[in-house]
């Protein structure tokens, strides 16, 4: 009885421990993570919709306008043409291109006429403003002005033409610019194009890095008007420049000057490694100053040369014709000058 007794309490404890071996030895079932969610919240699911698309489309409009008028405007692409008439009015034509407006931005007190006008795009609604969001553009531009206008143009990429108003002033970062009749002023200024100004009066300040630059048949407005004409390397053209204060300089290009020298004119001609060639008549009369560096000095005239110096550094002289009624300091680093008879 006691052996039955035993045997019962073994088989027990090895069942006992078999039990908790197998109850080890079974798979544990995985504890599930949680899924990251794809979309944070407070963000949509669903996308925000798609601005409008620019519409390109051929446009006229018009304005009624003080005679004297100022017009702001700015060009991203184009072919501009700003051209002067005889009307009270403002004249914008588009084609193949962005919306026209205006925004007059003052009125004369008199005739509640328009007398400060910007001229832009006019942007879809909905669409978020960008760079040059309101400039034009188009396949072509025009515009008519009074021939009193006073127009302030900027521009990215244009090739401009302007005539017959008042005042101009222009600004664009590539394109030729032609300007001709103009009677109160020019300030331009493009970084990759040529300036042509031709028939014009008052203060003209020209300016390019990448082109030439081209004026003939220019008068001052009244005494003392500056003509300045600046190229990095491009050539500079002078004819028939008759302001008596001219400056005219180019980098590596080649400067240019055609015309007759007026009593009190004040002359200054710069090159850095470009030639300077003067077409003056031999009846002139005028003091010159030169400097040179590794370039020479010719004149087909004949000047009492009065001071003359070299060095290692470079070469000066002063020379005279006449009685000296004029001024020329001419000066380049590594270019020669040159004086010609004007035939």
């Amino acid at each position: 009885m006691a052996l039955k007794m035993y045997k019962f309490g073994m088989l027990a404890i090895l069942l006992c421990v078999f039990g908790a071996f197998g109850a080890a030895a079974q798979p544990k079932t995985p504890v599930p993570y949680p899924t990251p969610e794809r979309v944070k919240p407070g963000f949509p699911t669903v996308a925000p919709p798609r601005p409008p698309r620019e519409v390109r489309q051929t446009t006229e409009r018009s304005i009624i306008v003080d005679p004297n008028v100022s017009i702001k405007l700015c060009v991203a692409e184009g072919s501009l043409k700003i051209n002067g008439w005889e009307r009270d009015e403002v004249r914008v034509f588009v084609r193949a291109g962005r919306l026209p407006g205006f925004k007059v931005l003052e009125k004369n007190h008199e005739s509640g006429k328009a007398n400060w006008l910007l001229v832009s795009h006019v942007r879809a609604e909905g669409r978020p403003p960008g760079p040059m969001s309101e400039c034009l553009a188009g396949q072509e531009i025009e515009l008519d002005v009074p021939m009193k206008a006073k127009v302030d143009l900027t521009g990215r990429s244009t090739e401009t033409t302007i005539d017959s108003i008042k005042k101009v002033s222009v600004k664009t970062a590539e394109g030729d610019i032609a300007i001709r009749n103009i009677a109160g002023g020019i300030n331009a200024t493009t970084y990759q194009g040529n300036l042509i100004v031709e028939s014009s009066e008052g203060s003209i300040v020209l300016e390019t890095t990448s082109g030439n630059i081209l004026a003939f048949g220019v008068n001052p407005g009244q005494i003392g008007d500056l003509f300045k004409a600046r190229a990095g390397s491009g050539n500079v053209t002078l004819q028939q420049v008759e302001h008596r204060q001219i400056e005219a300089s180019s980098i590596s290009g080649i400067v240019n000057f055609k015309g007759k020298l007026l009593t009190g004119g004040l002359y200054s001609f710069k090159t850095s490694s470009g030639p300077i060639r003067l077409h003056i008549p031999i009846k002139s009369s005028f003091t010159l100053k030169a400097a040179y560096g590794f370039g020479g000095f010719d004149s087909e005239i004949p000047l009492k040369i009065e001071y003359k110096n070299e060095t290692d550094g470079g070469k000066n002289l002063m020379g005279r014709l006449g009685t000296g009624d004029s001024n020329i300091n001419l000066t380049t680093s590594q270019g020669s000058i040159s004086i010609k008879k004007q035939l």
